[in-house]
This record gives C-alpha cells, sequence and structure tokens, in this order.
C-alpha cells in the first residue's frame, strides 16, 4: 500500500514545463541570448541578470568569455530563464544564475581591470 502512496505522491509533483527546447546561437549581451532550433529562432531577455557595474575592459573578458562558453550549448527555456539541457535532465542552476555569479566576480576585482592602464608598457 506504501508504494502506491509513494506513485501517487511521485505524480503530483510538477516538473518545470518548458518552452523552448534548442541551443545557443548567438550572445548578444550578458542578458539577451538568441537561442534556436529546427523551427524557430528566439531572443531570450534573461531575468536578473545586470552587467551595468561593469566597465568596458570587465564587460569585454565577460562578452569573450560567454561566447567560448555557451554558444552552440543545448538548453531549455522557462520564460526568461535558461537551463543547460543533460540527458533527459535539466541542472537546477539556471545560466541566468551562471552569468550574475560571473558579473559580481568581476565587479569584485577591481584592479585587474583598470580602464586606461596598458599592461604592454610597463613589462
Amino acid at each position: 500500500m506504501n508504494a502506491l502512496y509513494l506513485i501517487i505522491l511521485v505524480s503530483l509533483v510538477q516538473s518545470p514545463q518548458f518552452d523552448m527546447q534548442g541551443s545557443i546561437i548567438r550572445v548578444n549581451s550578458p542578458s539577451s541570448m538568441v537561442i534556436g532550433n529546427d523551427t524557430v529562432n528566439k531572443t531570450v531577455i534573461l531575468d536578473g541578470v545586470d552587467a551595468s557595474g561593469l566597465n568596458n575592459l570587465k564587460y569585454n573578458y565577460l562578452m569573450s568569455d560567454l561566447n567560448g562558453y555557451l554558444l552552440k550549448k543545448s538548453v531549455l527555456v522557462n520564460g526568461s530563464h535558461v537551463y543547460f539541457d543533460l540527458v533527459e535532465s535539466y541542472n537546477a542552476r539556471s545560466i541566468n544564475e551562471i552569468i550574475e555569479k560571473k558579473i559580481s566576480d568581476l565587479e569584485e576585482m577591481p584592479d585587474l581591470f583598470c580602464e586606461g592602464y596598458d599592461f604592454w608598457i610597463y613589462s
């Protein structure tokens, strides 16, 4: 009888409904990316991602990092949150959270990305 209750309980637990499945085609900005599949390409504005506190050097570093890391990755879209598409699963941490963490890490490293400092002059 306990197994029957377990089956009922598991069937009541809702898995998230995803709006779209595809791969990342282009990263427009830290808060915007184009995701496409065989039928449609969609620009997704990521909720909670704000890179306005970064200077140009940090922003360019972040965009280079994101393009190298995210392009062509399989993802699932749920509204304005994007998740990596694992085999018949997804990770609970969204790409939104990953990018926001990268931004906060860059904001905490002011000495490594000073405006107007040219490393090659002093080396």
